[in-house]
């Protein structure tokens, strides 16, 4: 137990004021020099032991709290030390310059997609994408600068940072420097730059002037050897649009497409056949309806265009159907496929006096489970191929 050498004690019945030695259990008198009993001194042991322990946490606790204040200052130092247009964690990168017209030099993060809202409608906004696009691929959100002219016609700029790896590590920063640009070089195709002797960081310097942008980044990964990634400023101008949302999304749409991860629900954005489509996830499926356009050969009643119309979107569809139905079930088999939204037909006459159908039906095609571990707009492109695939829209 702790002791402590002496405390004063004031007994109020006497009024006197004594000495308590607490390696004894007696008291001794002031006035007198003589002890006498004094069987509280216990308590007042305790009474001490518990002001102590008290007073050292408090003062543990006071201390901790310096410390951590002082390594969230440090942190935060590093981090505004940090280049302003790179996150100070940089995103995981690779090197794959294999692909053509195709940026990959950043890696979409794995990202479980839990919203309840659609990832993509055919209605949504291609600098929404954008900014989605940047944020699943960990660089910084896209920035945009809108002008309006004398005749009241808007014009955009809109940039993004995106970044190129060197494939390996090199001894020297010089060296990764060096790769990294030749890369982004390489996947901007600058072949057509003035003076092609020289290296690729200085092709790269007047691309970058060029399109009257920020120099590019250099990040380095690792104490040595190093592996780089360099944060190119990539810019699109949209101009002569009739509102601001017109050009931002013209802007937009250059960088979509010039970083090649969504051309195929862009393609889908861009077909009128597609009256509407969303992509929605747990599981990741697209949803979409779809305009099959007039048959070569007509028939002679409404009746039977509308019968070939549906027999023709089942082979395109559901090709796996076995048996095929026969041409008078084929209408009423289409509609079991998708019993949300019943087709719809459109049978015209031709100048031969025969009929054609068109028909509009609506079908899902869902993402395998193997495969949901890709971030939202990766699995989205995923399945906006697989869609104009089973249209036979792309080969």
């Amino acid at each position: 137990m702790l002791y402590l050498p002496f405390v004063w004690f004031y007994n109020y019945s006497g009024a006197k004021i004594y000495d308590v030695d607490y390696c004894k259990t007696k008291v001794r008198l002031k006035s007198s020099g003589s002890y006498c009993p004094f069987p509280t001194s216990i308590m007042f042991q305790l009474a001490a032991v518990v002001m102590f322990v008290i007073a050292r946490s408090l003062f543990t606790f006071c201390f901790a709290d310096i410390a951590v204040v002082g390594e969230v200052s440090s942190t935060a130092a590093a981090v505004s030390d940090a280049p302003a247009s790179v996150s100070a964690s940089a995103p995981a990168v690779i090197a794959d310059a294999g692909q053509s017209n195709v940026f990959t030099g950043v890696q979409s993060s794995s990202v479980s997609c839990t919203q309840a809202d659609p990832i993509i409608t055919n209605n949504s906004s291609l600098f929404s994408i954008l900014q989605q696009l940047c944020a699943e691929l960990g660089l910084a959100p896209p920035t945009v600068t809108v002008s309006r002219s004398s005749s009241s016609a808007y014009g955009a700029t809109v940039l993004v940072r995106y970044g190129f790896s060197s494939s390996k590590a090199h001894a020297k920063k010089a060296d990764a420097q060096e790769e990294a640009a030749g890369v982004a070089v390489s996947s901007l195709e600058l072949g057509s730059i003035e003076n092609s002797a020289k290296n690729s960081r200085a092709r790269l310097n007047e691309y970058c002037q060029q399109q009257r942008s920020d120099k590019p980044d250099y990040v380095y990964s690792g104490s040595g050897p190093f592996g780089c990634t360099v944060f190119v400023p990539i810019v699109r101008i949209s101009v002569d649009t009739a509102t601001e949302q017109e050009a931002t999304d013209g802007a937009a749409r250059g960088i979509l497409a010039s970083l090649g991860r969504t051309g195929n629900f862009l393609q889908m954005i861009d077909d009128p056949r597609f009256e509407s489509f969303f992509i929605s996830c747990n599981p990741y499926a697209l949803t979409a309806r779809y305009r099959f356009g007039r048959p070569t050969v007509g028939q002679t009643s409404k009746k039977n265009a509308e019968k070939v119309a549906a027999e023709r979107a089942l082979s395109v569809l559901y090709p796996e159907l076995n048996p095929k139905p026969a041409l008078d079930h084929c209408k009423n088999r289409l509609q079991e496929l998708y019993t949300r939204e019943r087709p719809q037909y459109n049978p015209v006459p031709g100048d031969d006096d025969l009929f054609y159908s068109e028909v509009t039906v609506s079908f899902i095609e869902q993402m395998s489970s193997s495969c949901c571990d890709l971030a939202p707009l990766a699995a989205s492109d995923h399945l906006a191929k697989r869609v104009l695939k089973r249209l036979d829209r792309i080969s």
